[in-house]
């Protein structure tokens, strides 16, 4: 068992050396719980934990037992590395990071967005959040779109079919209509790049409907993607090179065939 003293060495060293925006991650993958403890919330932030993947940043600070790395890092070049006992703390650059323009999750709030379910558009409230054991489903956000029938949309975290926690926009269908969003203000890059899911609960069975988000400008669609029950944290990319450089409206559409606990969680950026 390695001593809490080498973790807390390891993280006095990631506080001292960490950028707000580099990564840090914990190996192996099952260390993460033991990570998250020592490092507490100023340094395993949510943005950092429930991660959508590891390509926008820079650099990551590796915090790692039993000589373990992450598959993510494969491709990245190793700047250094520091023990701590038990502990090593490995500094990688990646070769490529992203540049995001924008990033749908962190415009979930009714100065970027408008929410329709149907034809009844959704209110913004404030309001406490909530949350609850394994089967509650992903977390109630305070601040949320609330719809007819007591669907939210809100920036939350789903567990995916691997139990890895991802930072997303809660988006459910509710099967007899399709759930509209429409960000204003949206800079385009070349690519439109995202993940999507459902809450582990609802898809591992694999019994549910597929469900479809769409994404739209003006009158041209840029592309339709599918989650099938089984996918998991499923990446998509669509080509926006004809609106690189410009700056409008982003509608997306969620819909779905049934709307029985399909509990879906989509993340998207433009690059």
């Amino acid at each position: 068992m390695t001593p809490d003293a080498d973790w807390l060495a390891a993280r006095d060293y990631v506080a001292a050396h960490a950028r707000p925006e580099d990564l840090v991650a914990f190996a192996p993958k099952w260390a993460d719980p033991i990570g998250r403890e020592h490092f507490g919330p100023g340094l395993a932030t949510i943005e950092r934990e429930a991660r959508a993947d590891e390509t926008r940043f820079p650099r990551a600070l590796e915090v790692s037992i039993r000589g373990s790395h992450l598959p993510a890092f494969a491709e990245w070049r190793r700047v250094e590395q520091q023990r701590f006992g038990g502990v090593a703390v490995t500094t990688w650059e990646n070769p490529s990071p992203a540049q995001v323009l924008d990033d749908l999750v962190s415009m979930i709030d009714p100065q970027h967005v408008r929410v329709w379910r149907g034809d009844a558009e959704c209110s913004f409230v404030h309001g406490s959040a909530q949350s609850g054991n394994l089967g509650f489903g992903p977390t109630i956000p305070g601040d949320r779109f609330v719809c007819q029938g007591n669907g939210f949309v809100g920036a939350s975290v789903v567990a995916d079919l691997d139990y890895v926690p991802h930072r997303c926009v809660f988006a459910p269908p509710p099967g007899n209509a399709p759930l509209r969003l429409r960000f204003s203000e949206v800079r385009f890059g070349h690519t439109l790049h995202g993940h999507h899911a459902l809450y582990v609960e609802a898809e591992r069975d694999k019994k549910g409907a597929p469900v479809t988000i769409t994404f739209k400008t003006g009158d041209s669609t840029l592309g339709s993607v599918v989650h099938r029950d089984g996918d998991g944290w499923k990446p998509f990319e669509l080509d926006t090179s004809a609106l690189a450089g410009q700056k409008g409206e982003l509608f997306v559409e969620v819909s779905s065939p049934g709307g029985d606990r399909r509990l879906y969680c989509f993340e998207a950026d433009t690059r």
